[in-house]
């Protein structure tokens, strides 16, 4: 019986009336041992701990909201509010958070149940698209700041009727990149497997509790004195008088406490016969648990699905060091040991009835993954991997090869030449702020527009550009609709952004691998490849890259006229009929013959489509600049 799943059903409900209510406090002068009611010290389950303050937000500003459209929080505002949750625990209440642990890696046992929730999310978005064939105005999105300690403790987290996007596809990525960045950066890490695991040993050697929202974690052995918090049973209470910072109370499992009350060996037993039949009382289920012939039956089951609770890590912490930089995506590419490695593209806010924005970027990514695969020291490593995301109605697979080193070599060239080639010359000297966020939006534009005048599709206007960008006359007035067109092109062009996350943070690794390891990786690929990595380090943060319409507005607002009128200048250059960029010092004759080959799966060079069919895609749409690099043609032939 294959053991695949993302929880045991009904064990949250099972467990609860054995729940003992507990306060997060300091230790007085006898241990937390000593006294039950009290929790000192945490360690949190780090995907739990974003989507409860997701889900906080989400109710906060459902609300305050008087449309019947449900606002998402931005990455900013999950960001915000969850360092404020940690800061309030260790600063306010003196609580010890020793570690936040996040998934780098799910077992492939779990990748069917991957594939539901990603359908889940394409549907989720199809009936929004459904419901809004306008798509909501930009004042329904627009209000004033969150109020974190509020959105915290103030609001119940309730199913709202209200239509909903899908969850920010970056959220949790955003929200390690932020938590790294400042006081929490030592606590936090990204391991090679699920975070599951990592909480339940460090809790069993360590007598911290675990705060989480996923009860399969009694399951695990947390030892004799371990315990499950549980986040959404969380409450603040003030003091009587009104002074003091009050206290925060929460609901939490003690497994051996529990298993005795049952009357059974380990919760480990009961979870089983739970799995086994959802469908059965928690009494039957008891009793089940209780029948040590009914092991003797189903042992081979009964081994499958303990090695999910009792494999402990062999990875120390401080080993984890080369996946602290890296998204939980990236590090399951980096750590997977099956023959492919998985790349789950989580669906963007789009138009589902249109192309896929994961289409474009797809040759950046092919590039990250090939400087992965080529690592001498990945020989016990996967050598594909395989890409999922939205296609049409449905998701599917691609698969991605090593390049050989020859053209690994030179699409590195290429795209260190694309990185210099399409900075505007205004931003060269900026590096921060809205110009810089500017610069990265201008980039993937044209090679949004690049990709899709080689697919033969009509590529964006300017006037739809500038109208994204609010870089013409004043902000979207209050009543001003978005259009689901707009919202596809930022869906492209942050599926274009993020391929080039995902390449900043491989190409990361493999230096960082490089200079641990030594290895016969050729001295020229070596070099641009540093050379690429200094040209992508400058990336903002997810939170101030990765802007909704309304924040992406509003960051352009902030620039000075100068800097406005470059950029427009700079979009008229890229889509005005007949420009040309003398710059790239790239001639017409060698853009030509590159233009003619396309990359095979398997990293060889096939030819491209015809001339004709060239010949037609230019025809009729907006003309981009053909005589600088045009790196979709370099790397991807169309």
């Amino acid at each position: 019986m294959p053991i695949a799943t993302m929880g045991i059903p009904r064990l949250s409900q099972d467990l609860l009336p054995y729940a003992e209510r507990v306060t997060l406090h300091p230790a007085s002068q006898g241990s937390q041992q000593q006294n039950p009611d009290v929790v000192s010290s945490l360690i949190i389950d780090g995907p739990s701990l974003v989507y409860y303050v997701y889900h906080k937000l989400l109710a906060f500003k459902s609300l305050r909201t008087p449309t019947p459209v449900a606002q998402i929080p931005t990455y900013r505002e999950i960001n915000e509010t969850l360092r404020h949750f940690l800061s309030e625990l260790e600063a306010e209440h003196n609580v010890e958070v020793q570690k936040v642990f996040f998934d780098g890696a799910l077992p492939e046992s779990k990748h069917g149940v991957r594939l539901e929730r990603m359908d889940k999310l394409r549907q989720q978005l199809e009936a929004y698209r459904k419901v809004y064939p306008e798509f909501p105005p930009v004042s329904a999105f627009t209000t004033t700041a969150v109020d974190s300690e509020k959105a915290l403790w103030e609001t119940p987290v309730m199913s709202t009727r209200k239509s909903t996007l899908p969850a920010p596809p970056f959220m949790v990525a955003s929200a390690i990149e932020s938590l790294r960045s400042g006081h929490f950066k030592d606590i936090v890490h990204v391991v090679p497997g699920e975070a599951d695991i990592y909480c339940a040993t460090m809790a069993k050697e360590t007598g911290a509790a675990i705060l989480t929202n996923d009860s399969d974690l009694a399951v695990h052995d947390l030892g004799a004195t371990g315990r499950v918090v549980l986040l959404h049973s969380l409450e603040k209470k003030k003091h009587s008088l009104g002074t003091g910072n009050g206290s925060i109370s929460a609901f939490a499992l003690s497994p051996s406490h529990i298993a005795e009350r049952m009357q059974v060996t380990s919760l480990l037993r009961f979870g089983f016969e739970r799995f086994l039949d959802p469908s059965l009382s928690a009494a039957v289920v008891r009793e089940r648990a209780k029948d040590d012939s009914r092991l003797e039956k189903l042992h081979a089951e009964y081994d499958t699905f303990c090695r999910q609770y009792t494999d402990f890590p062999t990875t120390q912490l401080d080993e984890l060091a080369l996946l602290d930089g890296l998204d939980p995506r990236n590090a399951e590419a980096v750590v997977t040991s099956d023959e492919s490695a998985d790349m789950y593209l989580t669906p963007v806010v789009e138009d589902p009835s249109r192309d896929s924005s994961w289409a474009y970027g797809a040759s950046i990514r092919r590039l990250a993954y090939s400087l992965l695969l080529t690592l001498p020291a990945r020989s016990q490593l996967s050598k594909t991997i395989t890409e999922y995301a939205r296609k049409g109605q449905r998701i599917t697979s691609t698969l991605n090869h090593p390049m050989k080193e020859t053209l690994l070599q030179e699409h590195l060239t290429i795209i260190v030449q694309t990185l210099d080639t399409l900075k505007p010359r205004l931003l060269s000297e900026l590096n921060f702020g809205p110009a810089t966020v500017l610069h990265w939006y201008i980039l993937a534009f044209r090679l949004v527009c690049e990709q899709k005048l080689e697919a033969d599709k009509p590529t964006p206007s300017m006037t739809q550009m500038t109208r994204l960008l609010g870089l013409q006359g004043a902000i979207a007035s209050p009543t001003s609709k978005t259009q689901w067109d707009d919202v596809h092109l930022l869906a492209n062009m942050h599926a274009i952004l993020y391929s080039f996350r995902i390449l900043q943070q491989l190409a990361r690794h493999v230096l960082q691998s490089l200079k641990i390891k030594p290895s016969t990786v050729d001295a020229g690929i070596s070099n641009t490849l540093r050379q690429l990595h200094s040209r992508l380090e400058s990336m903002p943060a997810i939170e101030n890259l990765f802007l909704n319409i309304s924040e992406l507005r509003s960051t352009m607002a902030d620039l000075d006229l100068e800097t406005r009128n470059g950029a427009l200048t700079s979009l008229t250059n890229l889509i005005s009929p007949g420009y040309h960029d003398g710059g790239t010092g790239m001639d017409k004759a060698t853009l030509q013959q590159q233009n003619n080959t396309e990359q095979a799966a398997d990293g060889e060079w096939m030819p491209a489509r015809s001339k004709r069919k060239r010949k037609r895609a230019s025809q009729g749409h907006p003309q981009i600049n053909r005589t600088s690099t045009n790196m979709f043609d370099l790397l991807n032939g169309g």
